[in-house]
């Protein structure tokens, strides 16, 4: 409950304050900013496309090092082996032999690899195709695939984070530089109101961008944590950011 408690203050905050610089800006402001918003995440996407699998060779020795025995041993539960005292599987076969007899099975060795580390179903369900779409193209076997999917995600969703942060700060300053205030003369109440409505659907991206973060931290916040916390789990649903980035 008090996760669940800090989640909801949290996001209503950042709804709230946005909301209340919407406000306080007026209506023209308050869509520069959502413009800022918009434009920062394609710049990140774009960025984040272009060079975040530069990071890969880096990234990959880490994460096999991590997934070597963890898919190993996900993938001889799946297929119905059972560990000895010691925790070890005794099989006939090696795991390559067994996935060509059995290659069906490799979707759910994957996600319940990406389940186990702490993704979020919708994340791990995706990055699961990815791996067997990765394994038959390259005719990888599935530690390599699934390391290599879970490398290119971590770089991709990384790298669009940073970026986002970049370019956000830099139209920021940009647009703030002037100094400048723009509002409709004449009809201030529709100023006003038209920038707190503004001011609350920018809030409402800045808590989808949070939430959507939150997709690699299973281990930390469940998913159904998150979805008992009312506010986060709208947002997970409505996936408001689907339009302006998707890995």
């Amino acid at each position: 409950m008090a996760v669940t408690a800090i989640i909801n203050i949290v996001l209503a905050a950042v709804i709230v304050i946005c909301a209340w610089q919407g406000f306080k800006k007026g209506i023209i402001m308050g869509l520069v900013g959502v413009l800022v918003i918009i434009l920062s995440l394609y710049g990140a996407q774009l960025l984040s496309d272009t060079f975040s699998y530069e990071v890969i060779p880096v990234l990959k020795p880490f994460v096999g090092g991590v997934l070597d025995s963890r898919v190993e041993d996900t993938a001889y539960e799946v297929l119905g082996y059972e560990p000895n005292e010691n925790g070890e599987y005794i099989v006939s076969f090696s795991l390559t032999d067994l996935m060509e007899r059995q290659p069906e099975t490799r979707e759910a060795i994957f996600l319940r690899v990406y389940q186990d580390l702490g993704l979020y179903d919708n994340l791990a369900e995706e990055l699961a195709r990815r791996a067997v779409d990765y394994a038959n193209q390259n005719e990888a076997d599935v530690v390599t695939a699934c390391t290599m999917v879970l490398c290119q995600a971590a770089t991709w969703y990384g790298g669009t984070l940073l970026a986002f942060i970049l370019i956000y700060a830099i139209l920021t300053v940009i647009v703030n530089l002037p100094n400048l205030s723009f509002r409709i003369p004449y009809i201030g109440i529709v100023n006003d109101l038209g920038g707190l409505a503004i001011g609350v659907y920018t809030g409402f991206l800045f808590c989808a961008l949070i939430v959507w973060l939150f997709q690699f931290a299973g281990l930390l916040i469940t998913e159904d944590t998150l979805y008992s916390a009312g506010i986060a789990g709208y947002f997970l649903d409505k996936n408001m950011l689907a339009p302006y980035i998707s890995f």
